[in-house]
Parts: structure tokens; C-alpha cells; sequence
């Protein structure tokens, strides 16, 4: 019976990943507003400043302590340097150098970047099921970016910007890594905490000198407010509560649905409209994440009759 209750309870975690994956597309629709009153830096401390001040607390009350073990401090820095620093400095980079369409078809990667490195570091295998889940989800990925114009794919040269997201991708697998790492000694929440704590203290002595903000508003604040407690405080808890239970390989896969959270953030906020052909894509992603994480029936049944 135990062991059942864990088949089922595993669809919680992958809940959870669901929730992060929509959580930072929003983050994406807000970013798109914010960046137009401060520098991608500024806004990266400011958020995690933020999201620190909201987890103090919640780590407080779940762990009932604040500081690590010593054991600890090297795989959260490393969290910081890799998750809250250069993921988001190559990204922006990215950014400013090349097309939108690259970059949201490069990081589509990340799942692929973060199954390489686990089983490099950790020693995670993969089965032809989810090698197969894996290119069925990123296909799905491949027709929303592109809306099923092969013709946008071959236009896609590589240039100094993609490099630079290739850059970002690479250490978001490393960040997923480094997580499962410090997450043997801390719980999720403490490494969100403290992984946020070092992350601002690498970037502010870049920061400190330019911090501007022009024109804040109560949008602005409106805006800020999700990025730091929804973007970055309940996905980041959620992103590392997956990773910890069901490991990085699986996690990574969820990271296909952030541009079909975005598409339909988009059509709701923006009122940007959703073809046949971006559907056909999110259909794809969920069949290719479904093959991926569900658990093969005869494995299943073994489970159950050796309770």
C-alpha cells in the first residue's frame, strides 16, 4: 500500500513543475514591461532582494534555522553563481545580440542540457522511452517557435548571441545539478534562500553603481512584486521541490512547456492570438513530457504486487 501511495504521490511533484514552468512564462510577459525601467541587473537584484526577504521567514518556520551547514556552502554558492547570475547574464547577453526566435528555440535545449550533465556528474540513465519523450517534447517546442514554418529554422544562424544562450543553457544544467547536490544536506527551501543570498552578493559590486530605476510606476511595483515572490520565490521552491524528489532529468523535461505558458499568457494579457499550428506544438509537448515521466505499466504493476 506504501508503495502505491508513492506511485501516485509523484504526480504531485510534477504538479509542481507544471506550476514553475507557468509561474516563469509569466515572468517572461512581466519582463517584457519591466526591462523598459531598469537594467536586466538591477532587476535581477532587485527581485532576488525581494524573493529573500519572503523566504527568511518561510525558511525560518519549515527548518527552524537559517544558516547551512558548512558542508553545504559550496554546492549554494555554486547554485547562486550558476542559477541566479549566469544563466540570467547570458541570457541577456543573448538578448541583446540576437533574435527573440533564436533564443526561445535554444532554450529548449535545457532539458537536453541537464539530462547530459546528470549523466555525466550523477550517473541518471535515461531509457529509449524517455530519449524518445525527450525529442517528442522538443519537437512540439521546435513547431511553437517556429509556427510550423520549416523555412524560420533554416534562417536560424548562429552568431555571437546564440553562443551566449548556448552559454545560458549549459549552465542551467549545471544549476539543476548543483542543486540536487546541496539539496542532499539542505532542504529546497534553504537552497532557494541561500543560493539567492549568494547570487546578490556576486552581482551587487556591478550593481551597486547603477542602481536607476526610470520612472517606476504601480505597475511597475505590481510587476516587480510577481517576479520576486511568483517568478522567483514559489517557482524556485518549486523548481528545487522537484528536483529533489523526482531529479533533474525529469524536471528538465517540464521546461518545454515555458513557451506554450507564454503563448497562452500572451493571448490572455496581450491579446495575441493562438493558431492551429501552436496548438498541434503544446499537444505534442504534453504527449512527449507524458512518455518521459509516467512509469511503464509492467514496472508499475511490480510496484504493486510487491507491496
Amino acid at each position: 500500500m506504501e508503495k502505491r501511495e508513492r506511485v501516485s504521490g509523484v504526480w504531485i511533484f510534477y504538479l509542481l513543475l507544471l506550476c514553475t514552468s507557468m509561474l516563469w512564462a509569466g515572468n517572461f510577459v512581466a519582463g517584457k514591461f519591466l526591462v523598459g525601467h531598469a537594467s536586466p541587473m538591477v532587476l535581477t537584484d532587485m527581485r532576488w532582494v525581494a524573493a529573500i526577504v519572503c523566504l527568511l521567514p518561510i525558511v525560518w518556520w519549515k527548518d527552524k534555522k537559517l544558516l547551512p551547514p558548512k558542508k553545504a556552502i559550496w554546492p549554494l554558492f555554486l547554485m547562486g553563481l550558476t542559477g541566479v547570475v549566469l544563466f540570467n547574464l547570458f541570457m541577456f547577453l543573448a538578448l541583446e545580440r540576437t533574435s527573440a526566435d533564436n533564443v526561445g528555440l535554444l532554450s529548449a535545449l535545457n532539458p537536453v542540457a541537464i539530462a547530459i550533465v546528470s549523466f555525466f556528474l550523477l550517473r541518471e540513465r535515461m531509457t529509449r522511452r524517455q530519449v524518445f519523450g525527450m525529442i517528442v517534447s522538443l519537437f512540439g517546442v521546435i513547431v511553437v517557435i517556429s509556427h510550423g514554418d520549416p523555412v524560420r529554422l533554416l534562417r536560424l544562424h548562429l552568431n555571437v548571441g546564440d553562443l551566449y544562450m548556448l552559454c545560458a543553457v549549459a549552465v542551467w544544467g549545471l544549476y539543476s545539478v548543483t542543486g540536487r547536490w546541496a539539496m542532499k544536506s539542505v532542504s529546497p527551501y534553504m537552497s532557494t534562500l541561500w543560493s539567492g543570498i549568494f547570487g546578490v552578493l556576486t552581482l551587487l559590486p556591478f550593481t551597486v553603481t547603477s542602481m536607476k530605476i526610470t520612472e517606476p510606476s504601480p505597475s511597475f511595483w505590481l510587476a516587480t512584486i510577481y517576479v520576486s515572490v511568483g517568478a522567483t520565490v514559489l517557482a524556485m521552491l518549486f523548481w528545487n521541490i522537484g528536483v529533489q524528489r523526482v531529479g533533474g532529468t525529469k524536471s528538465g523535461v517540464f521546461l518545454n512547456f515555458n513557451p506554450i505558458f507564454t503563448a497562452l499568457l500572451s493571448f490572455w494579457l496581450l491579446g495575441e492570438a493562438m493558431t492551429g499550428v501552436q496548438l498541434s506544438g503544446t499537444i505534442l509537448v504534453i504527449c512527449g513530457v507524458y512518455l518521459f515521466t509516467a512509469i511503464p505499466r509492467r514496472k508499475k504493476m511490480n510496484v504493486v504486487t510487491n507491496m
